[in-house]
């Protein structure tokens, strides 16, 4: 797992490294093992078989996070160039709960947890960065939850454009994407999407959506 110059530029592009020299951090990995792996789209990259625990960033490629249940697997989220995974469970015995495979030709940067450690320990200002990324993680799974409980399909949809903080909405996912993460069908959401903008609750100007009455709009759909 050769470590070159172009890829330290890219895993220092992310915020948790940002801030850091380069060369002190490709020291500090290579120490620890750490370095760039390929895979071939359709593999998988972690799941709970996995013994290592690393810090893995997605250099280039795209991947998905699901459920590990192999007879209805439920999307968590998609991954890709900067996208950081294996920080909430770095530190413990467990293994991990969810399964990642590349949704394409995919370049992973692996950080061992021993140079987290590391860095932890030494750099005040990566613990903060650190802490920053793992609280953005509950607060993303929160709202994951609450898009899988919100009840009818036009509820869910409502809480997941609500979630994304801004109005107008520009929607960051495909329809079939958009399906998987609310675990609807494609035909419940376009529904869904017809059934708020009956309501007056959406305007839709293509990929981006103005929202009114957001409250009226949660308190109509169960």
């Amino acid at each position: 797992m050769k470590i070159t110059e172009k890829n330290m530029q890219k895993l220092c592009e992310h915020e948790l490294f940002s801030q850091m020299d380069p060369i002190r951090l490709q020291s500090i990995i290579e120490t620890y093992g750490g370095g760039v792996a390929t895979f071939a789209a359709g593999e998988t990259v972690v799941s709970p078989e996995s013994r290592e625990h690393t810090v893995g960033i997605i250099l280039s490629g795209k991947a998905i996070v699901v459920t590990p249940d192999k007879k209805k697997s439920t999307l968590l989220r998609y991954l890709g160039p900067k996208d950081l995974f294996g920080i909430s469970n770095l530190f413990t015995e467990n293994s991990f709960v969810s399964v990642i495979r590349t949704a394409a030709p995919s370049k992973i940067f692996y950080i061992p947890a021993d140079a987290v450690r590391y860095l932890l320990e030494t750099d005040k200002e990566f613990m903060y960065r650190y802490l920053k990324l793992l609280s953005g993680r509950i607060c993303y799974l929160n709202n994951k939850i609450g898009y899988l409980t919100a009840g009818s399909a036009e509820r869910r949809l409502a809480v997941y454009l609500m979630s994304l903080e801004s109005n107008p909405v520009t929607l960051p996912l495909s329809i079939s994407a958009l399906s998987e993460l609310l675990d609807i069908g494609r035909a419940s959401l376009y529904r869904a999407f017809e059934r708020l903008e009956a309501d007056g609750y959406i305007k839709k100007d293509g990929r981006v959506f103005y929202l009114s009455n957001t409250e009226k709009m949660l308190a109509t759909y169960q």
